[in-house]
């Protein structure tokens, strides 16, 4: 239990930090940014496979995951909503979920994917 807590303090420090830097270094939006964030999603990082192509939180293993994945177009965003917060839950993902953090990815491919992300409410 004790454990559990400290991991999600962890997390949430992280995430915090993570803002901070993030707010400093985010790129404004561009068509360029949402083309390689398209590719980017549908890609090998696997975004489809939870969040469904369209985003709505339908992909082919959306079934089998519990909490289910967040659908783009209607629901909230449980770490935000601002493309900051989107991108560090993209970065670090987000406790009690399925969805993991993927550091690995080039940060440009992280905003990309963040400002792609966020284009499904808006379409």
């Amino acid at each position: 239990m004790i454990l559990r807590i400290l991991s999600g303090a962890i997390v949430a420090l992280a995430v915090v930090l993570g803002l901070a830097v993030a707010t400093a270094n985010t790129p404004s939006p561009s068509p360029q940014l949402l083309v390689t964030g398209k590719a980017i999603y549908e890609s090998s990082v696997g975004c489809h496979a939870c969040h469904g192509v369209t985003g709505q939180g339908n992909g082919p293993v959306a079934f089998s995951i519990k909490p289910p994945p967040r659908n783009f177009v209607t629901e909230p965003f449980k770490g935000g909503d601002s493309v900051e917060q989107v991108f560090a839950t993209i970065t670090y993902g987000l406790p009690r979920t399925s969805m993991v953090g993927y550091p690995q990815v080039p940060e440009v491919h992280r905003w990309a994917l963040a400002y792609y992300v966020l284009s499904f409410r808006r379409r």
